[in-house]
Parts: structure tokens; sequence; C-alpha cells
């Protein structure tokens, strides 16, 4: 029950963050996203915008979200603790590493639901067609941010500096986002491009994300590969995570 309580008071210290500077949280999670989901949607034209497209950009614009609050904010939050002297408090008190760890985690994970469930009512608001599995993006959801803010965990681990671990988590996060074909298709990118830009993390989770909104199931081989990367990034970041600085 103690280990539990920590999360717990963990994930309301960081919450509390959010609230003195909500401003940049709703910028991430929700108004970039549904900007660019207007773009998207703006630039195809309303006529030559078909529903799979739509669904395309509200999916895309989903990960986008996600990438954002998981490597942008929630790694800003994070060098903030490190570079403040917060994680130095955190380490005088009696709690475990991994009561951090996980209240963390919890943070990022309330986040994701918060802007998942913003942008798809902004969607249905917007008259996208969608016949959600819910069960399924649900999952898919938690481990795209799962693996997502294990590299926010790496970048704020590493980072030398206050300045340079926000640019890194910045470029980071969007640049997994326009590097990735979620917002078009993977043919429109040259070549070369296109074999690196198929690898990335966020390429699965708009697949998986689109796929799950259209009500399909054939994700599995998307799940597969973003397990397996949410525990190489956690594994990663939580091995470099330095509960006391040198």
């Amino acid at each position: 029950m103690t280990r539990v309580t920590d999360i717990i008071c963990v994930f309301r210290i960081q919450f509390a963050g959010t609230r003195r500077e909500v401003g940049p949280f709703l910028l991430a999670a929700f108004v970039f996203p549904a900007a660019m989901y207007l773009f998207a949607n703006g630039v195809a034209g309303v006529e030559a915008a078909p529903e799979p497209s739509r669904l395309r950009f509200l999916s895309g614009s989903i990960v986008f979200s996600l990438s954002l609050t998981s490597i942008s904010w929630l790694g800003y939050l994070l060098l903030e603790n490190r570079f403040t002297g917060r994680l130095k408090l955190f380490a005088t008190l009696p709690l475990a590493p991994s009561s951090y760890v996980f209240g963390v985690l919890l943070f990022a994970i309330a986040q994701a639901v918060v802007s998942t469930a913003t942008l798809l009512l902004i969607g249905r608001a917007l008259g996208v067609q969608m016949r959600p599995n819910f069960p399924l993006l649900i999952v898919v959801i938690l481990l795209t941010i799962l693996g997502l803010s294990g590299l926010g965990v790496v970048v704020a681990a590493r980072a030398r500096s206050f300045s340079q671990g926000s640019l890194l988590t910045d470029t980071l996060g969007a640049g997994l986002i326009f590097l990735a074909p979620i917002y078009y298709a993977p043919e429109a990118m040259p070549p070369a491009m296109r074999v690196f830009a198929q690898l990335l993390p966020t390429t699965f989770a708009a697949r998986a994300v689109r796929t799950a909104l259209a009500g399909g199931q054939a994700i599995g081989a998307d799940l597969l590969v973003l397990s397996l990367f949410a525990v190489a990034a956690l594994g990663l970041g939580f091995r470099l995570m330095k509960w006391r600085e040198d």
C-alpha cells in the first residue's frame, strides 16, 4: 500500500506542475495536433479528402499529440526535475526509485488518455467517420506512450544541460512525426528515405491507431514492434537515469 501511495504522490506532484504551466501542455496535447489535422485536410481539399484520408489525418494527429506530450512535454518536466534539484529532493525522501518511475509513467498515461479522448471528440465533431475498436486502441495508445516516454527519459538522463535537453526533446518529439509517413502514404516519399521512415515507432503507431479507429484488428505486427520498442526504450532510459547526480 505504501508503494501505491508513493506512486500517487509522484503523480500528483507532476500534475501540479502541469497546472502551473497549462498553456504549453494544451499546445502540445490539443492545439498543434488539431491544427495539423485541419491543415492536412485543407491541403488535400474538402472534396479530394475521402474518409480514409480523413481517418489518416486524425490518427496522425493523435500520434502527434502522444509524441509531443510524452517526449517534448514529459521530457521537459523530467529535465526540470533534474536540473532544478527536484530530483535530489525526491532522493532524500523515503521513496523508492521505482515509485518515482511508475509515478511519472502514470502521469504520462493520464496525459495520453485526456489528449486522445479530446482529439477523438474533435474528430467526431468534424465529421470523421470511425468505428473505434476501443480495446485495441487502448493497447496501442498504452504501448506508444510507454515507448515514446522511454525516449524522453533517455534524453532527460543524458542531457548535459537543461537547454540542450529541451532542444533535443522538442526536436525528437516533432521529428518523429514529420519524418514518418503518418499524414501521407509512404509511396509519396523518396525510396531511400522511405526505408528509414517505415522503421520509426511513430509509423507503426499511426498505422495501428488508424486500423483500430476503422474497427480493424490486423495490427499484430505493429503491436509486437511497439512492445519491443517500449521495453527497449524504457529499459535504456531507466538504466541511464541517475537517482543521485555524481
